[in-house]
């Protein structure tokens, strides 16, 4: 809901950059690329204000300046918008970029940019690709939290700086599985001369305990953007292993079974509207296999009620390091494009299975672990053409 801004001491929101009249009020288009459609009470045309509050369930949350900076045609921005995130989609990569510098061209947006950065990555234009998406993190809604507060502590961002002599302060900012992919880089940080400190969550510190844990550093640096510093290609990664299990919780994880023990992930802890189709209905992961020669084990913590009832054995474990040493005791690890996937690489599992869907992560374009063997859906939505190239 919109009104005109009654509320000074409201927070400001990203503005309005162009607006036009419609028939029943006026609409306009913001620095992220909302689109803002505004009603009149009769249905008549109305007078656009200079600025708006904004509204939700009756309470105002900030205020928006409304102001015409660029001459935009919303209809056409849209439509190139669209377009781009549907050949997007559908693995049309060189269309999709054409899609979606038009939409930039069209309305500069951040969310426009933002699908640029993701089809110029999934292209394997990783130095383009991040060059937009780090440009895009440097405002609401894609600045990380962690980043907006080491920038409130006064700490500068890295970027490629000389690291002989400093302190480099690396955040755990994207995914679990981003974290756990870029730890292989800390030695290559150690050779530039870094002293590494890290600003990890509690299910990660034990994994990272071999290295210095903290809040403050000369720079800091999101380590997923190590990619985009350290000039990694697709072609450039070592996808040797890198984390070693710790003997005691090895001890301590001893699972017996008279069959083939396969541990399996199957969905996202915390899923996303727009994110790549990552997660497997568990009764039809469960159907792909032989349950008189197979013992399934979830290496996972959701979804352990329904786990149980298609009878699935379900662990409990406390971190990372425990769900690692976990894996360890079983023959094979099935998992989809979670973090789970990224752990059992991560540690040599010396048999892995990545199941991925048809459109998926620009990350799959480098061999990140050379034990990891992927069965990919052949068609989008259509997980039975990948379980058909499971291999027990």
């Amino acid at each position: 809901m919109l009104i005109d801004s009654f509320f000074d001491d409201l927070p400001e929101l990203d503005p309005v950059i162009f607006h036009e009249q419609t028939a029943y009020g006026w609409r306009g288009l913001t620095t992220q690329g909302e689109v803002l459609e505004v009603k009149s009470p009769n249905g008549n045309a109305i007078e656009v204000p200079s600025e708006i509050t904004m509204m939700h369930a009756g309470k105002a949350y900030g205020r928006r300046a409304v102001r015409n900076a660029l001459a935009v045609d919303i209809d056409d921005y849209l439509q190139h918008f669209n377009r781009a995130v549907a050949l997007y989609r559908d693995n049309r990569l060189d269309e999709a970029l054409s899609e979606a510098d038009e939409a930039v061209n069209t309305a500069p947006t951040l969310r426009a940019k933002f699908n640029r950065a993701m089809i110029l990555l999934s292209a394997g234009r990783w130095c383009d690709g991040f060059e937009e998406y780090l440009r895009c993190e440097e405002f609401p809604p894609f600045m990380r939290s962690q980043v907006h507060a080491a920038l409130g502590r006064g700490l500068k961002p890295w970027r490629g700086d000389d690291l002989r002599g400093k302190r480099l302060l690396l955040l755990h900012a994207h995914g679990f599985g981003d974290t756990i992919m870029m730890l292989r880089y800390l030695p290559k940080l150690v050779e530039m001369g870094a002293e590494i400190v890290m600003e990890m969550p509690p299910a990660l510190q034990r994994l990272t305990k071999s290295w210095s844990h903290g809040s403050d550093g000369d720079y800091f640096c999101p380590i997923l953007h190590l990619l985009h510093y350290l000039d990694v290609t697709p072609d450039s990664v070592d996808c040797s292993p890198y984390i070693a299990v710790d003997s005691d919780l090895l001890k301590q994880r001893h699972v017996l079974a008279h069959r083939t023990k396969v541990g399996i992930a199957w969905s996202v802890g915390k899923p996303h509207d727009g994110d790549f189709p990552r997660e497997i209905a568990l009764i039809e992961l469960v159907g792909a296999f032989d349950r008189g020669e197979v013992e399934l084990h979830s290496v996972q913590l959701q979804d352990a009620d329904e786990a149980r009832r298609l009878g699935v054995q379900v662990h409990e474990f406390d971190d990372f390091a425990d769900c690692a040493a976990l894996m360890m005791q079983m023959d094979m690890i099935v998992s989809v494009d979670t973090a789970a996937l990224h752990l059992a690489g991560a540690i040599g599992h010396p048999h892995v299975c990545g199941l991925l869907s048809h459109w998926a992560s620009w990350r799959w374009l480098s061999p990140w672990y050379a034990n990891v063997k992927f069965c990919r859906q052949t068609s989008a939505d259509d997980w039975s053409s990948a379980l058909a190239q499971l291999k027990v």
